[in-house]
């Protein structure tokens, strides 16, 4: 299945970062998306995704002031993630960087149409996974975590963008 399609960034795009237990809490964190590509070819699938770090929330107030605090230390208010892969046999895998600011990430994740039988690349699902190592949170009693790992988890609406001459 070939084509190409952008990321509808309406209202509810957005996509949830979620770690591991940290001492007695987790961080849950979703941004909202600004934008993004996916493109599937010949040679391959490539995948784009925007999301504006600047704009994120969490469940806690607490977390979410050191999240946003995190942001502005590496200036890291727009994240980019470019990724390239191939087709499986129920979606597609990309491997890529994560870039915002100062923080580099490389990240795999899946990609799944999970749209109505009628249109499945109405609607994708990514799942994946990173690991930044050594994090130093803004939180009191927090300080350093060594092993620092998150897990990407959305469902982001389709619409198809006319094939380039």
């Amino acid at each position: 299945m070939g084509g190409d399609w952008a990321v509808h960034t309406v209202d509810g795009a957005e996509v949830r970062l979620r770690s591991g237990r940290i001492g007695l809490v987790n961080v849950d964190v979703t941004a909202p998306v600004s934008g993004g590509e996916l493109e599937i070819g010949d040679a391959g699938t490539r995948f784009t995704l925007r999301m504006a770090l600047d704009q994120l929330r969490t469940r806690n107030f607490l977390m979410q002031a050191a999240a946003r605090t995190l942001v502005t230390r590496h200036d890291a208010h727009v994240l980019a993630y470019d990724g390239s892969g191939d087709e499986m046999p129920s979606g597609w895998h990309v491997t890529g960087h994560a870039v915002a600011g100062t923080i580099d990430v490389e990240l795999e994740l899946r990609i799944t149409a999970v749209g109505p039988p009628d249109d499945p690349m109405r609607e994708i699902e990514l799942v994946g996974s990173a690991n930044l190592g050594t994090v130093h949170l803004p939180l009191p009693g927090m300080g350093t975590v060594e092993d620092f790992g998150f897990d990407v988890d959305a469902r982001l609406a389709l619409r198809p963008r006319p094939r380039h001459a």
